[in-house]
């Protein structure tokens, strides 16, 4: 009888652990299955130039939007449109009119921007009038495809 009971207890704790690794946190970088992708139903897409993005329901581990590409690979991003060749001055007066970002950080030294949103919706909406407004500056979405490793 002891054995079945520590047999009971070795099955439960591996059926626990099973379900745990079920839901670990999608991390970008991370393909997903086609059968995980359909358990999400129906997901809004964006579409940004030639690039679709489909928003998954969950935030990443560290608050980033997580999306899906065509691919089903998981995509981060953190709301920030990357701007560079215009200066802050330029960047801050470009965001005026159209969603309001959260944040502005410049880098003098570099000449980058990374202008902050609120969520991923309103990223994209701010996008197209940015690009308008700063017609010679590069203008583009802030995409981490999955951590970056040293070789």
């Amino acid at each position: 009888m002891k054995w079945m009971n520590s047999w009971a207890s070795g099955l439960a704790i591996a059926v626990l652990a099973l379900g745990a690794q079920a839901a670990e946190p999608l991390v970008p970088g991370q393909k997903l299955p086609a059968d995980q992708i359909a358990a999400y139903g129906e997901l809004p897409v964006y579409a940004v130039g030639k690039q679709r993005y489909r928003l998954l329901p969950q935030a990443g581990a560290d608050g980033a939007s997580l999306l899906l590409d065509a691919q089903g690979t998981v995509l981060g991003s953190k709301n920030e449109v990357l701007i560079t060749g215009a200066s802050e001055a330029e960047i801050r007066a470009s965001t005026g009119p159209g969603p309001a970002p959260v944040s502005i950080q410049y880098f003098q030294a570099t000449g980058i921007a990374l202008v902050r949103y609120a969520d991923f919706p309103t990223t994209v909406a701010a996008l197209e009038p940015l690009r308008q407004r700063l017609p010679s500056a590069s203008v583009r979405l802030a995409i981490s495809h999955g951590a970056a490793r040293a070789y």
